[in-house]
C-alpha cells in the first residue's frame, strides 16, 4: 500500500506508474507491488455514539483526519462513512 506524499489519499497501480485517484499525483517509482484488496464487514449494527445511534456496517476504512481504520459505512451508494475514533463524515 503505498500513500500520496501531497495529500495523503490511497495511491493506485496504472500501468507502470501510481497514480493518486484525489489529486493526480502520479509517481513513476513503481517496485514490486502485490495488488490483494481484503474488504471486511461485521455484520450491521446499530451503534450508539455520543448518544446519536447509528445505522450501518462497521468497515475498515482510512479516516483522511486521524488515521484511524475502524468506521461506520452511513451510505454505500455514496461510500458515505463516519470515522468511529472522530466522528468525521467523509467519502472514498
Amino acid at each position: 500500500m503505498r500513500f500520496c506524499p501531497k495529500c495523503g489519499s490511497l495511491m493506485k497501480v496504472k500501468g507502470n506508474k501510481m497514480v493518486c485517484s484525489r489529486c493526480k499525483y502520479s509517481d513513476h517509482d513503481v517496485e514490486k507491488v502485490i495488488l490483494k484488496e481484503n474488504i471486511s464487514h461485521e455484520n450491521d449494527k446499530t451503534i450508539i455514539a455520543d448518544g446519536e445511534t447509528l445505522e450501518g456496517r462497521v468497515a475498515i476504512s482510512l479516516c483522511p483526519r486521524c488515521g484511524s481504520v475502524r468506521a461506520i459505512l452511513l451510505n454505500k451508494r455514496k461510500r458515505l462513512y463516519r470515522c468511529m475514533a472522530c466522528n468525521f463524515v467523509y467519502n472514498i
